[in-house]
């Protein structure tokens, strides 16, 4: 959950660092891109306030908390954190995690060479354990990856199999880990860089990739099925990539969604990264920012970069949601991408991540209803705690701000 426990530690923060915050963060907008954030993630909410006898309440005072984002702000989630003699630290990241996210991915536990080392010993024991904590929290959680066209990513005995024998174990994964995960896990990176490797294309044609996809759905008729590339939006491979879908989607190939990695080790081109997600937009599916790390040795500017990324994703509505890949320094691949250092303590990025989703995109507001007894305002989607007191008598009930708007009726 992204809670209000963390909003309130940044308030504290903002404080000191001389940050001015008001009753209502949405209503600091001042840029272009903060002005479409608001229209596209917030919705109207109105509050009816009555008595027993079903006649208004002027003057009741509304107080409205969000509790947390509808929008999937998510992470990858470490798989040594899970075992079953952790390290000292998992404590600290599970807490910081569930603090700061409300969706997660497996970072490997998933992928085939850690689900099956030795051929015939499928585990789900690991993959399984973080799924069930995820589940825990209330996530959803993402299936990478069912495949990976990068052959150094693929287990050894794999890689020995002639054509037959690799397609018959092909067919027998997608199926098994898909239908494995029916209604738990409800997308999947079906065929992982598809643009930057060939393991599977050079050894049973490029028609597995279709065959692929039509075997997950045979698994798990309700999963949406993704392709997951990297080099869209901080390098040139975009063109290849429309090239890529838009002749999957030819070939009937069951396409239900466009992952784009964001692995930085340089700052952000800003409008590259505009251009990519307009273009990537034509095709009517969703759009997910599946893996961000920021690699930079200038803090400022990872943080900075960070910040652009998170933007950017959020204001455009065909993206679905954003993941990282990573916060602690501790267990990152690039551990210079970490939000937390190695002792735990925050980065500038880790305090931009936060301020944006705790402050600028939080919606804490009180208010007072009108002579038809009635509170309007809008807030960003997500869960809330909503409080009304009038006539000496208070009632606090939970709500949800959907697409569309929210009435709600109290009733003292």
């Amino acid at each position: 959950m992204l809670n209000w426990r963390r909003f309130l530690w940044l308030s504290c923060l903002a404080a000191l660092l001389g940050i001015a915050c008001g009753t209502s963060f949405s209503s600091n907008a001042t840029d272009a891109l903060s002005q479409q954030i608001e229209q596209l993630r917030q919705a109207p909410l109105t509050v009816v306030v009555e008595n027993a006898q079903g006649r208004p309440i002027p003057n009741a005072r509304v107080q409205l908390v969000q509790q947390s984002h509808a929008f999937p702000f998510g992470v990858a989630l470490d798989t040594e954190m899970f075992r079953p003699s952790p390290p000292p630290a998992a404590p600290w990241y599970k807490q910081t995690a569930q603090e700061n996210f409300n969706a997660a991915v497996h970072e490997n536990a998933l992928k085939w060479y850690e689900l099956e080392p030795e051929q015939g010993k499928l585990d789900f024991t690991l993959a399984d354990t973080i799924f069930n904590w995820a589940q825990a929290q209330g996530w959803p959680m993402r299936g990478h990856t069912l495949f990976w066209e990068v052959e150094q990513f693929n287990p050894p005995w794999l890689k020995t199999l002639p054509p037959e024998q690799l397609r018959a174990v092909v067919k027998n994964h997608a199926i098994t880990v898909c239908r494995h995960y029916r209604g738990r896990i409800h997308e999947f990176d079906v065929n992982n860089e598809m643009l930057h490797g060939n393991f599977f294309r050079s050894r049973l044609g490029e028609g597995i990739v279709k065959e692929m996809f039509a075997w997950c759905r045979e698994g798990n008729p309700e999963a949406v099925l993704y392709v997951n590339d990297y080099g869209i939006i901080e390098g040139d491979r975009l063109p290849d990539y429309v090239a890529q879908i838009r002749d999957l989607l030819a070939q009937g190939v069951p396409l239900g969604g466009i992952g784009i990695q964001a692995h930085l080790e340089h700052p952000l081109d800003a409008a590259k990264m505009q251009h990519a997600l307009d273009t990537l937009a034509q095709f009517n599916l969703p759009l997910k920012i599946t893996e961000v790390s920021v690699s930079l040795a200038d803090e400022e500017q990872q943080a900075q970069t960070l910040r652009q990324i998170y933007r950017l994703a959020f204001a455009h509505p065909a993206v679905k949601g954003v993941l990282l890949w990573g916060f602690w320094a501790g267990n990152h691949w690039r551990p210079q991408a970490g939000l937390y250092r190695q002792d735990f303590s925050p980065k500038p990025a880790a305090i931009a991540y936060c301020k944006l989703l705790f402050e600028e995109w939080w919606t804490r507001v009180t208010g007072r209803t009108n002579a038809q007894g009635q509170w309007q305002g809008r807030g960003y989607l997500g869960r809330y705690r909503l409080t009304v007191t009038a006539q000496g008598q208070t009632r606090t009930q939970e709500l949800t701000l959907s697409p569309g708007g929210t009435t709600v009726t109290v009733r003292l």
